[in-house]
């Protein structure tokens, strides 16, 4: 299964320029996304400032939040900006039974 398809990848939907690889988060999302861009592998690794942190950990669960399953979309629909750097490629993930036997499989082979 492609990561354009797989619903245990989460893409980030992002505003960069051509040849640009930092850029602003338009939305996260677990769906299928379609078209020919890039398909951007969401890693979460945040800073917060103190106040923003304390707001978003106030906030209730929004409804795309709930819809996704994505923490993020709260930060975003609460108004705050979540700005991305795009990597080469994304380190290895266990998200689902599948994946945790390509890591076994690519563990034994080191």
């Amino acid at each position: 299964m492609s990561d354009r398809t797989n619903v245990d990848v989460v893409k980030a939907v992002l505003a960069l320029a051509v040849g640009e690889r930092q850029g602003k988060a338009l939305y996260f999302t677990r769906s299928t996304l379609y078209g020919d861009a890039p398909i951007w592998r969401h890693i979460g690794v945040y800073g917060y400032r103190r106040e923003a942190l304390m707001r978003f950990c106030a906030a209730p669960p929004s409804p795309l939040e709930k819809r996704e399953k994505l923490e993020q979309l709260r930060a975003l629909e609460m108004g705050l900006s979540i700005w991305a750097a795009t990597i080469a490629e994304a380190p290895l993930s266990v998200d689902n039974p599948a994946d945790l036997e390509a890591a076994r499989a690519f563990l034994s082979q080191a």
